[in-house]
């Protein structure tokens, strides 16, 4: 088993604009892990990934708008689902979450790559229902990489032996850019991309205040994993 856990958040400026007595904010906490996030209610289940297979048989204009259909779904699936909400957040306030952490992720095996990203959203109406305007996707330099990328990858001589397109990435990506024009929405932003060999290679890893990229919040992280072996000689479960 593999989880991704964020054990403490510090905020430094809860974005709110009021003083005082009143100077608290509603905030959510989104974790996203390579197209994946925790808490996605059920209208909204996850997409199986693009693949090379789903593709090849395509003309540019069919492939360019199944990208942006796939690109359009992980958008919505992501800003329908959240990991936690909590209100009456200060400033310089601390949330420090339970023994078990705020899971991220969790997967029955260890990953060999992980990319990890942590958003912290006041959370009003207009964060709740945004999304992602398709004409302005299509112009976007992050879907037109999407597209270059997946027409280097069709030149290929075996496509399908490639790995999965990256849908998820160009879609949070996109959202990020629109949080960051209202400067009040974002809180807190924090990414990392990390392997295991360099970063996790007994499975765990542990930082403590670590900054985001807006220096508004501090976190601490958890990776923790182990692998899961059936005895030779029963049928228990046992961890290495």
């Amino acid at each position: 088993m593999f989880y991704v856990r964020i054990n403490k958040i510090k905020v430094f400026n809860n974005r709110e604009g009021f003083l005082g007595l009143f100077n608290r904010a509603e905030m959510r906490i989104y974790g996203h892990v390579a197209g994946y996030s925790i808490g996605a209610v059920p209208s909204v289940p996850p997409i199986p990934p693009l693949t090379p297979a789903d593709l090849i048989d395509l003309d540019d204009n069919a492939r360019r708008q199944k990208l942006l259909d796939a690109v359009l779904s992980e958008a919505g699936r992501f800003t329908q689902s959240h990991s936690l909400e909590i209100n009456g957040i200060k400033d310089n306030q601390t949330l420090i979450f339970d023994e078990a952490g705020l899971v991220l992720y969790q997967s029955e095996t260890i990953p060999d790559n992980l990319h990890l990203q942590v958003w912290v959203i006041e959370s009003d109406e207009d964060v709740r229902k945004f999304a992602l305007d398709a004409e302005k996707v299509m112009q976007s330099d992050a879907f037109k990489g999407l597209v270059a990328s997946v027409g280097a990858v069709l030149a290929e001589t075996n496509p399908l032996l490639t790995s999965a397109i990256g849908v998820g990435g160009v879609a949070v990506s996109l959202l990020r850019q629109k949080l960051k024009a209202n400067r009040d929405d974002l809180v807190g932003y924090w990414q990392a991309t990390l392997n295991r060999a360099e970063h996790y290679p007994h499975g765990t890893r542990d930082r403590q205040d670590v900054y985001d990229s807006t220096g508004n919040i501090q976190l601490d992280y958890t990776l923790f994993g182990f692998d899961k072996t059936v005895a030779p000689d029963s049928e228990s479960i046992i961890n290495n």
